[in-house]
């Protein structure tokens, strides 16, 4: 039995959700994609578009392995919205190395890559690239081991390096901060459990300064998740893995269910995106195997 609300694409691996968004009236969902087979291994991006979160499209490829700073893989990044274009920011690999590229679009379908792409190089392993506007100007995060680099753009394609966003002691994979009411949330992924962890804070322009570790009820082999504003709300999606990262069937992974991030009372909550509301059940969506719970 396939699922009704859990997007995957027809066949082959996914992983990461990459560069969500609302743009020119959809949903684009991106994600970690292997076009030759359904095990991790030739990491392009993915494309789906939907209106609901129930009813998707499976579209073409929007990033490939076709230059070759980026030869080995385009791992994951986001999204941001400038001047009426899409720029995706993603993690070039060649031979190992990794450095972050960025592709600009006027339609969300077809991408240029930025022709003096790398436009960041560390001398260290780092990833996940997050961009988002602070006081009207533009950040970037990136993890590495240990802590989350901060930078600042000039402009779309500039950027400097500025801070240790926080210190933590393990690679930070995924990050992501978002300004949720008067407070920011920073959310990571650990190699080490397999999870996703979240922190209620405030972020200064330099540094991010935790109050409280937030635990949501997230379903089971739930990573990798990514958060972006629609209309003002915090939006999270992230990656529902197979145990073992095995499968019989012809995909392997799905996309959760989107979550709407509130606060209230100073707690951080969740909720179904409006169109799944009306499935929910004592706070519960059940969809084939996979149990979401919303509190």
């Amino acid at each position: 039995m396939d699922y009704k609300f859990h997007y995957h694409p027809a066949k082959n691996w996914m992983n990461d959700p990459n560069g969500l968004t609302y743009f020119n009236n959809k949903f684009h969902i991106y994600y970690q994609y292997n076009p030759l087979g359904n095990s991790w291994g030739n990491i392009v991006w993915g494309h789906a578009i939907t209106s609901d979160f129930i009813n998707y499209k499976e579209e073409t490829i929007i990033l490939n392995t076709d230059k070759d700073y980026d030869k080995d893989g385009c791992f994951s990044g986001n999204s941001i919205i400038i001047d009426d274009t899409l720029y995706i920011y993603y993690t070039s690999v060649k031979n190992n190395k990794q450095t972050q590229s960025v592709a600009y679009s006027k339609d969300g379908f077809k991408f240029v890559k930025y022709d003096k792409n790398p436009i960041i190089d560390t001398p260290f392993e780092a990833r996940d690239p997050y961009v988002f506007l602070y006081n009207s100007e533009l950040y970037m995060l990136i993890g590495t081991d240990k802590k989350a680099l901060l930078y600042k753009g000039s402009n779309p394609f500039e950027f400097n390096y500025v801070s240790d966003l926080i210190n933590i002691n393990e690679f930070i994979e995924c990050p992501n901060l978002i300004k949720i009411n008067d407070k920011y949330l920073f959310k990571y992924s650990s190699m080490i459990d397999r999870k996703d962890h979240f922190y209620l804070g405030s972020f200064d322009g330099l540094h991010f300064i935790k109050e409280k570790e937030v635990i949501l009820n997230l379903p089971k082999n739930y990573y990798a998740s990514q958060m972006f504003k629609y209309n003002d709300m915090v939006i999270l999606i992230g990656w529902i893995f197979n145990d073992n990262y095995k499968t019989d069937k012809a995909y392997n992974g799905v996309l959760s269910i989107p979550r709407i991030i509130y606060l209230e009372n100073e707690l951080v909550k969740t909720k179904p995106f409006k169109t799944l509301e009306k499935y929910l059940e004592n706070n519960i969506i059940i969809d084939n195997d996979i149990v979401e719970e919303f509190k």
